[in-house]
C-alpha cells in the first residue's frame, strides 16, 4: 500500500513538472520585456534646416544681353525668378554642341542679344540638373558646366535653347526647352533688365572677359549679435554613440570630443568645428556627382544648413567639396572665422568636416547702414594702374561681404567690399589698399 502511494505521488509530481515546463516555455515564447525609457538615446540633432539641390547649386551672377547694352546683377530676386521659372520647362536631350571652343568664342556667347547668362562658382555635373529641372531624357552625358546660357530666339514657338558651357574644359552642350511660355518669360526678363546695372565687358587677349558694374552702387552694411550653435548638437549628430564620447578642454577657447574612432575639435573664439574620422580616409579620386550628393545628404542628416551656403569648390583628387556662405546674394569672407562648410569624403562616409559654429540667419541685427561702393570698372582700373597685381592672373571681380569680429566677440560686422579671384582664392580690395582713392569706400 505504501509503495502504491509513493507511485501516485511520483506521478503527480511528474505531471506538475511537465505542466511547469510547458508554462515556462510558453512564458519564454510570449515574453515581451518592458524596456525602461533611455533618455540619452533620444537625441534632438535637428540643428537648423535641410536643403535641396536647387538651394545650394546657385549662380552668383546673371548677365542679360540686350541690343543696346549688357546688364548684370548678383541680386537674389531676378536670379531666383528665372531658375524657378525653368522648373516648368520640358528640357529635351542634352547634346554636345562643340568639343573645343576658345575663350573668344565663349565671350561671344555671352554678348549675343536675347540671352541670359548665369555664372557658377564651380563646375556642376549636368546630370545633377535632373534633380532640379524637368528633363524629358534622363540619359545625361558625362558633362559639366559653370555657365548656363538661356537663348530666347525671336521665332514664334515657345521653345528656347539652353547652353551648358565648361570654361575649363572648353566644351559647350546644348538642349532645347519646350513649354517655356516664352512671352511671359521674356517680358519679365526685360522688366528686370530695366532695373539692373549696366555692366562693362573687360576684354583681354586669350582670356575670358570680366564683367563689372559701370557705376557706384549703394550696398547695406550690417552689425549682428551672432548666435552660436551648441557644440553638443554636433557631438550628438556626428558620433555613433554620443553617450560614450569623452569631452576634454584643450585650452580656454577649445574643447575636444573623442571616442574610439573619431575626434571633434571646437574652437569657441574662431567659432569653428573640425571633425575627423581617421579610419575612413580614402586616397582614390572621387566621383563629382557622388561628392555633391553625399555632401548634401550628410549635412541634411543633422539639418546643418544654418545659413545660405552654396556649392563653391570641388577637388575630386582629394575628395573635397566646399559650400560658401552667402548673405543678401553676395559671398561672405573672413579672417576672423570660417565662412565655408568643407567636407573630405572617405570610404562611404565623411572623413573630415570643417564648418562654422554660428548662424547669421537667426542672429540679432543691431545696426544697418548704406555704404557706397565704387564701380567694378573703377576697381579694375585701380588694380591695373596703382598696384603690382598681375591683371592676367585675375579670373573675376565681384562684390562680397567681409565678416569681422568686434571687440565683443559676439558682435560681427558685415562690410561690403570688392574682391578679385586669383589662383583660386578671393582677395579683398581693402580700404587700406585703396588708401585715399575716392571710390566711396571710406
Amino acid at each position: 500500500m505504501g509503495v502504491k502511494y509513493i507511485e501516485q505521488v511520483k506521478s503527480i509530481v511528474l505531471l506538475l513538472l511537465i505542466l511547469l515546463s510547458f508554462t515556462l516555455t510558453f512564458s519564454i515564447w510570449t515574453y515581451s520585456p518592458v524596456l525602461q525609457k533611455n533618455e540619452a538615446a533620444i537625441v534632438d540633432i535637428s540643428i537648423a534646416e535641410k536643403k535641396n539641390f536647387e538651394d545650394v547649386i546657385k549662380p552668383y551672377r546673371m548677365i542679360i544681353s540686350q541690343d543696346d547694352a549688357i546688364k548684370g546683377t548678383s541680386a537674389s530676386q531676378p536670379i531666383e525668378y528665372v531658375l524657378k521659372n525653368m522648373e516648368n520647362w520640358e528640357i529635351q536631350t542634352v547634346e554636345l554642341a562643340s568639343n573645343k571652343v576658345n575663350t573668344d568664342q565663349i565671350n561671344d556667347f555671352v554678348k549675343v542679344p536675347n540671352r541670359a547668362s548665369f555664372f557658377f562658382a564651380a563646375e556642376v555635373p549636368v546630370e545633377l540638373l535632373g534633380n532640379i529641372l524637368n528633363f524629358a531624357d534622363d540619359n545625361f552625358p558625362n558633362a559639366y558646366f559653370n555657365r548656363l546660357i538661356i537663348d530666347w530666339n525671336e521665332d514664334i514657338s515657345d521653345s528656347m535653347t539652353l547652353y551648358f558651357i565648361s570654361t575649363s574644359q572648353q566644351k559647350i552642350y546644348k538642349a532645347t526647352a519646350e513649354k517655356a511660355d516664352k512671352l511671359v518669360f521674356t517680358n519679365r526678363i526685360v522688366e528686370y533688365g530695366e532695373t539692373m546695372q549696366v555692366y562693362n565687358e573687360i576684354v583681354r587677349d586669350n582670356k575670358l572677359s570680366l564683367y563689372v558694374s559701370s557705376i557706384p552702387e549703394n550696398i547695406g552694411s550690417y552689425t549682428y549679435r551672432i548666435k552660436e550653435i551648441e557644440s553638443d548638437k554636433f557631438k550628438d549628430a556626428l558620433f555613433n554613440n554620443p553617450s560614450l564620447v569623452r569631452s576634454n578642454p584643450v585650452s580656454m577657447s577649445e574643447q575636444q570630443f573623442t571616442d574610439d574612432s573619431a575626434l571633434m575639435n571646437v574652437n569657441f573664439t574662431y567659432k569653428s568645428l573640425h571633425y575627423v574620422h581617421p579610419a575612413s580616409e580614402n586616397e582614390n579620386p572621387g566621383n563629382p556627382v557622388d561628392l555633391i550628393t553625399n555632401s548634401l545628404n550628410f549635412v541634411n542628416e543633422h539639418n546643418g544648413w544654418t545659413d545660405d551656403y552654396r556649392y563653391s569648390r570641388m577637388n575630386t583628387a582629394t575628395r573635397q567639396i566646399n559650400y560658401q556662405l552667402y548673405f543678401a546674394g553676395l559671398p561672405v569672407f573672413s579672417r576672423d572665422t570660417l565662412t565655408e562648410i568643407s567636407q573630405y569624403w572617405g570610404l562611404e562616409r565623411v572623413y573630415r568636416y570643417y564648418r562654422p559654429l554660428y548662424t547669421i540667419h537667426v542672429a540679432d541685427r543691431l545696426k544697418t547702414q548704406e555704404v557706397q561702393l565704387a564701380s567694378g570698372q573703377s576697381i579694375y582700373d585701380f588694380l591695373s594702374t596703382s598696384t603690382d597685381t598681375n591683371m592676367n592672373s585675375i579670373d573675376d571681380v565681384l562684390m562680397g561681404y567681409y565678416l569681422s569680429r568686434d571687440d565683443d566677440q559676439f558682435l560681427f560686422n558685415l562690410e561690403p567690399c570688392w574682391y578679385y579671384l586669383e589662383s583660386g582664392s578671393w582677395v579683398r580690395v581693402s580700404p587700406e589698399l585703396l588708401g585715399g582713392a575716392k571710390f566711396g569706400l571710406e
